[in-house]
């Protein structure tokens, strides 16, 4: 009887390529989740935007009174410094009473 010859199986390139394909994907998925907007700032920002060109034409058509108009736009300007706390404050909220580290 003859006898076979067994060799020992290599590893192909192409499992090697297609695991450290899938590692870039995830090192890419990774970084991208850290650089993502806030939801609650986005919804806070859309709504602010929302209200003060709400304000701005009902102001330009003289609808509101100039102390009203003033006063929507100091609330405007509250809501886009609450947003920015919202993304930009610390990654940790585990209480309100915590401001940004500077």
């Amino acid at each position: 009887m003859a006898k076979k010859k067994y060799k020992k199986r290599q590893r192909s390139f192409t499992e090697e390529a297609k695991r450290q394909a899938q590692q870039e994907r995830l090192a890419v998925e990774k970084s991208r989740s850290g650089k993502r907007f806030n939801p609650v700032a986005r919804a806070l920002l859309l709504t602010d935007l929302v209200f003060l060109a709400v304000v701005s034409i009902l102001d330009t058509n003289e609808l509101i009174p100039d102390m009203v108009s003033g006063i929507c736009t100091l609330t405007g300007v509250a809501l886009l410094l609450i947003a920015l706390w919202f993304q930009f404050g610390p990654k940790d909220r585990k209480g309100f009473g915590r401001g940004p580290k500077l």
